[in-house]
C-alpha cells in the first residue's frame, strides 16, 4: 500500500473527526461570547438607570433642604443642600461617562446639565435673601421654581424612558441569544454525531481495506527495488527475497523463502577470504542499521564470488521491538573496475612534470599531483579539500564566473595565470582546464593542467623592453635628425645666403663704378651676378628639402599646401589641396611627423604610382588630425607589400605617425590607385605615446 494514501486516510479517519468537534466548541464559544456580551450590556444599562436615580435623589434632597431653610431660616436645613452642590457635578460627570457610546442620551444630559444651572442660580439667590431678612419668596417665585423642578423631573424621566428602552431591548435580545446557542447547540451535537458515525464507518471500512492490501503493495515494492533486497523474521529466516538477490544468489525464491539467512546470503572478506560476521544477528542484537561494509564478496550458489556492497537494518514493530531484519545488497563489479581504471589514470597523471589537480565546480581540490606539489610546494595533505584560488591566490585573466560560463558553455578553457607557492614565489602558469560531467547524480569536475612559463614569460616581457628601448631611441634619433636638418638650413641660409648676398652687392657696385669701355669686365661680372643668384636659389631649395620654413612660420596646412604646389610644378601632376581655413593646433614634433609622412607620399607617387592627379585632404575630428592622400595611378596588392624592398618607406611612415600616437593606413588595390590615411592625435603625453608604440 502506497504510504502516502495510508496517510491520508489515516488522516481523515482522526483529524476530520478533530475537525468537526473543533468547530462545534469554536461555535459554542462564540455564542458563550455574544451572550456574556449582553449580559454586560445589560449590566451597564441597569448602572446607568442607578446613577440617573441616585442624581435626581440629590436634586430631591437639595430642593427639599433649600426649602427647610427659607421656612425657618435653620442654617442646619442647609447642609444637605450644600453637600449637594459640592457632589453634583462629579455624579453628573460619571453618569455622562457612561453613556459616552450615545449621543443622544448626552444630549438630554446636557439639557438636565443645563435645567440645575438655572435652578441652582435662583436657590443661591433666593438662600442670599433669606439671610438677609428679607421677605420670603412670592408665590410667582415659588411657581417658578416649581416648573424649574418639574422640568428636570422630565428630563430625568425622559432619560431613564429611553435607558428603560434600552435595557429590554438588550434582555430581549440575551434571550434570543440564550435560545439560539441551545438550539444550536442540540441541532449541531445531533447533526455532528450523525455525521461523525456516518463517517467513521465509511472510512475506517475503507481503512481496513486498504491494510488488507498493504502487505501486497509492501511485497510488490519491494519486489521492483533496483538492488537485491532480503528480509528475515526475529529468529533470521527470509521471508522475503526479491528477483534481483535470486539472481545474485542463485537461490530460487521458492527455495530460498524460510531458509536461514547464512545458507543463502554467504559474505567472505575480498582480501582475507575469510567468512564475514553475520549481519543480521548483529542487527537483532544491537537493533540499530549496519554501516555498508566494504572489501565483501558474495559467494553464489554456484560458488561464483561477486563483489558487492552491503547494508542491513532492523523491522520494528510497537514499542520499538524488533521483528525482522532487511538486507539491501548490490553488485558493484562494474564500479570496481572504474575505480581501477581511475587509480591507474591517477597514476599516469602523477609521472607529468606539469601541475595537475581535479577541483569541483566551488573550486575544492580533489586531487593533486606529484607535479602541483613540485611546482607550488604544497603537500597532498595541505591541498585536498582547499579551495585552489584560495590557497594558490590565483589572479585571473577574467573573472572567474565568466570563466566557469565558458567552462559549462564549451567543456574547456586557456589562459595564463598567476599563482603564489608556498614559499611566495609568483609563478606564471599556461592554464589548460578540462571539465568532465559525473554519472547520475554526481557533480561534474575539472582538470587543471598548469605548465609553468615564468621565464618565457620573462623573456617576453625583456623583448618588449628592448622593443621599447629601441623605438626610443629610434624615436630620439628621429628627432636628432630633424634638428640637425633644421639647424643646416638655418646655417645654411644665415650664413651661406648672407655671404652670397654679401657678394652680389659687392659686384652689382663694381658694375656700377666701372667705364663703359671695359665691357668684357662688366660681361663677367654680370654673369657671375646671375651665378650667385643662382647659387641662392640653390641654398633655399636646400634649405627648404631640409626643413621648409612655412612649416615653422606658418603650421601643417601651409606647409602641405606649398608641398603640393612644389611638388605639382616639379613633377606636372596636378594636386588638389583641401585644408581647414584655420591652423591646426599641432606641437612641433607631431607636425614634422605628419609633414615628412606627406613627403613620403609623394614621393612613393612618383616612383611608383604612374599616377595623373593626387587628392590631399587634412581635417581634424574630435581629438585626431586626419591626412588623405589619394592618387589615381596603377595601384598594388596589399598581400604583397610587406615583400617588396619599397616597403620600408612605408615602414617608416608607419614609425613616424607611431612616435607621436598615430597610425597609418594603406588601401589599395590594382588599377584603382591608393589612398593613404594618417591619424595624427592633436594632444597624447610623450610616455603614452611610448606604450602606443610598444603595444
Amino acid at each position: 500500500m502506497e504510504y502516502s494514501n495510508l496517510k491520508t486516510l489515516l488522516r481523515r479517519v482522526i483529524v476530520v473527526p478533530m475537525l468537526v468537534t473543533a468547530a462545534l466548541a469554536g461555535l459554542l464559544l462564540w455564542e458563550t461570547f455574544d451572550l456574556n456580551r449582553s449580559m454586560q450590556l445589560i449590566d451597564h444599562t441597569d448602572r446607568v438607570l442607578d446613577q440617573s436615580g441616585h442624581l435626581l435623589k440629590l436634586l430631591l434632597d437639595m430642593e427639599s433642604a433649600k426649602r427647610g431653610y427659607v421656612a425657618t431660616g435653620d442654617e442646619s436645613f442647609l447642609n444637605p443642600y450644600l453637600d449637594g452642590v459640592k457632589r453634583f457635578d462629579n455624579e453628573f460627570q460619571a453618569l455622562y461617562r457612561m453613556v459616552a457610546d450615545n449621543p443622544q442620551q448626552q444630549k438630554l444630559l446636557m439639557a438636565i446639565s443645563a435645567g440645575y444651572v438655572g435652578s441652582e442660580e435662583y436657590d443661591s439667590r433666593i438662600i442670599s435673601l433669606r439671610r438677609a431678612g428679607k421677605a420670603d419668596p412670592t408665590l410667582l417665585e415659588n411657581q417658578q421654581r416649581k416648573r424649574r423642578m418639574d422640568a428636570l423631573r422630565e428630563e430625568f424621566a425622559e432619560f431613564q424612558g429611553v435607558e428603560e428602552g434600552f435595557r429590554t431591548e438588550r434582555i430581549q435580545a440575551a434571550h434570543l441569544r440564550w435560545l439560539f446557542m441551545v438550539i444550536s447547540c442540540l441541532g449541531l451535537g445531533l447533526g455532528s454525531g450523525i455525521f461523525l458515525a456516518l463517517f467513521t464507518r465509511h472510512y475506517v471500512g475503507k481503512l481496513g481495506a486498504k491494510l488488507l492490501q498493504s502487505e501486497e503493495r509492501w511485497t510488490a515494492t519491494l519486489g521492483s527495488i533496483g538492488e537485491a533486497v532480503i528480509a528475515t523474521d526475529s529468529a533470521g529466516r527470509i521471508t522475503f527475497l526479491n528477483s534481483i538477490a535470486s539472481d545474485l544468489t542463485g537461490w530460487p525464491v521458492e527455495e530460498a523463502l524460510s531458509q536461514p539467512i547464512g545458507n543463502v546470503l554467504k559474505l567472505i572478506n575480498e582480501q582475507s577470504g575469510m567468512t564475514a560476521d553475520n549481519e543480521v544477528l548483529r542487527v537483532l542484537k544491537e537493533k540499530k542499521v549496519l554501516a555498508v561494509a566494504n572489501h565483501v564478496e558474495l559467494v553464489t550458489r554456484s560458488g561464483r564470488e561477486i563483489p558487492v556492497e552491503h547494508s542491513a537494518a532492523p523491522i520494528l514493530a510497537g514499542k520499538g521491538k524488533v521483528i525482522g531484519v532487511v538486507l539491501v545488497f548490490r553488485d558493484v563489479a562494474e564500479r570496481r573496475q572504474e575505480q581501477i581504471e581511475t587509480a591507474e589514470q591517477a597514476a599516469l597523471l602523477e609521472l607529468t612534470q606539469d601541475s595537475v589537480f581535479v577541483i569541483d565546480m566551488e573550486g575544492k581540490i580533489l586531487f593533486w599531483s606529484r607535479g602541483a606539489e613540485a611546482m607550488f610546494g604544497f603537500s597532498k595533505n595541505q591541498a585536498i579539500g582547499r579551495i585552489a584560488h584560495e590557497l594558490l591566490r590565483t589572479e585571473y585573466p577574467q573573472p572567474l564566473t565568466e570563466i566557469k560560463a565558458e567552462l559549462m558553455r564549451v567543456g574547456h578553457w586557456e589562459g595564463d595565470l598567476v599563482k603564489t607557492a608556498q614559499d611566495g614565489r609568483r609563478i606564471v602558469v599556461s592554464g589548460r582546464w578540462a571539465l568532465q560531467w559525473g554519472k547520475r547524480d554526481q557533480t561534474p569536475r575539472v582538470l587543471v593542467i598548469s605548465s609553468d612559463i615564468t621565464e618565457r614569460k620573462m623573456g617576453e616581457e625583456s623583448v618588449v623592453l628592448q622593443k621599447e628601448q629601441l623605438r626610443a631611441l629610434a624615436e630620439r634619433l628621429q628627432w636628432v635628425r630633424e634638428e640637425d636638418r633644421k639647424q643646416v638650413a638655418r646655417d645654411l641660409h644665415d650664413q651661406i645666403g648672407q655671404i652670397l648676398t654679401a657678394i652680389k652687392m659687392d659686384m652689382t657696385w663694381m658694375t656700377r663704378h666701372l667705364p663703359e669701355s671695359e665691357g668684357q669686365m662688366l660681361t663677367r661680372l654680370r654673369e657671375s651676378i646671375q651665378m650667385i643668384d643662382d647659387g641662392v636659389k640653390a641654398v633655399r631649395t636646400i634649405c627648404s628639402g631640409l626643413r621648409p620654413g612655412v612649416l615653422d612660420d606658418l603650421g601643417l596646412a601651409a606647409a602641405i599646401e606649398w608641398q603640393a604646389s612644389e611638388f605639382a610644378s616639379r613633377n606636372g601632376i596636378h594636386c588638389q589641396v583641401t585644408v581647414p581655413p584655420v591652423d591646426l593646433h599641432l606641437d612641433g614634433d607631431r607636425a614634422t611627423a605628419a609633414f615628412r609622412i606627406f613627403q613620403e607620399c609623394l614621393t612613393n607617387v612618383i616612383r611608383h604610382a604612374q599616377a595623373k592627379s593626387v587628392r590631399v585632404t587634412l581635417v581634424q575630428e574630435e581629438a585626431n588630425i586626419l591626412l588623405f592622400v589619394e592618387d589615381d595611378g596603377i595601384g598594388f596588392c596589399e598581400s604583397e607589400l610587406s615583400s617588396t624592398l619599397g616597403s620600408l618607406g612605408l615602414l617608416g611612415m608607419k614609425e613616424r605617425a607611431q612616435f607621436c600616437g598615430g597610425d597609418v593606413q594603406i588601401s589599395s588595390s590594382p588599377g584603382n590607385g591608393t589612398t593613404v590615411t594618417v591619424r595624427v592625435p592633436v594632444d597624447i603625453p610623450r610616455a603614452k605615446r611610448s606604450e602606443i608604440c610598444v603595444s
